[in-house]
């Protein structure tokens, strides 16, 4: 490997390691969800006209409304930023902004919301994302998001009965798991089919009833979602001394503050 490539990755490393240090499983898979560079393993193949459904933003085979024509056919002054950034396909259509809002379960979901944010900024691109408790709320270019959450829908990142499509009522990360063992939902958009075992979807993320049911797959088996645990806890992987946790912290302070006031101040830290 030639001496730069390899002190790139070598750079690589240490900088994952500063944001989440430790060589249990945890810490790597933390800096496994949010490293580019590592394929996330597919889990399910879902349909892109159920992916369409579930977001219930136009209908099946509808064409995409827009705010602008495509960038090709607009006269617009030269901009030397607009020659080095590609553009998205949602955006070089000019799509409508459109949105996806998933809730991941406080209990074993096989990601967390603060991470799930990070996932998208280093991901993807044309995004624009914030996290309140449980949910993570992420807004696209129409055709943009719908492949970004078959993406996310399809891969470790998203377990049927911890994992939730809803753009309302979406509590959930800190409630209770229902008597079928699935993330409770106060609109009852989803439910275990007991002849096959799936989780269905029979109304979409606005709480709308579907015309069919959507089924998801099976449930990610309690074992194997102990084994994807994003969070320290008692029984997965324990921290192993308050010492590390304050370094982190105090880290984090540090940059917040000198980052802030001067971000020169952080760039041999």
């Amino acid at each position: 490997m030639p001496m730069k490539e390899r002190r790139g990755k070598n750079k690589s490393k240490e900088f994952q390691s500063q944001f989440y240090p430790g060589f249990g499983y945890v810490a790597d898979r933390r800096r496994k969800v949010v490293d580019r560079s590592r394929r996330l393993v597919k889990l399910r193949n879902i349909p892109d006209d159920d992916i369409v459904r579930l977001l219930g933003h136009r209908a099946p085979g509808g064409l995409y409304l827009s705010l602008h024509p495509p960038l090709d056919e607009l006269m617009e002054a030269y901009d030397p930023i607009k020659e080095l950034v590609v553009p998205t396909p949602g955006a070089n259509s000019g799509d409508r902004l459109r949105f996806v809002q998933m809730v991941d379960s406080f209990w074993r979901a096989p990601i967390a919301p603060w991470l799930r944010q990070r996932l998208y900024f280093t991901r993807f691109r044309g995004v624009d994302t914030v996290v309140e408790a449980e949910r993570t709320l992420l807004e696209m270019r129409e055709r943009d998001v719908e492949a970004v959450t078959k993406l996310m829908i399809e891969m470790e990142v998203f377990d049927t009965a911890r994992t939730a499509l809803r753009s309302i009522t979406p509590q959930g990360h800190s409630t209770r798991l229902d008597e079928m063992d699935l993330m409770f939902d106060a609109r009852k958009r989803y439910i275990l089919d007991f002849d096959s075992g799936h989780v269905a979807y029979i109304k979409n993320m606005h709480a709308e009833t579907l015309d069919k049911p959507i089924p998801l797959g099976f449930p990610v088996p309690d074992n194997e979602l102990k084994a994807i645990d994003v969070t320290f806890r008692y029984d997965t992987s324990q921290y192993k001394s308050k010492a590390e946790v304050l370094i982190v912290l105090s880290r984090i302070g540090e940059l917040r503050i000198l980052g802030g006031y001067k971000p020169d101040l952080i760039n041999n830290m």
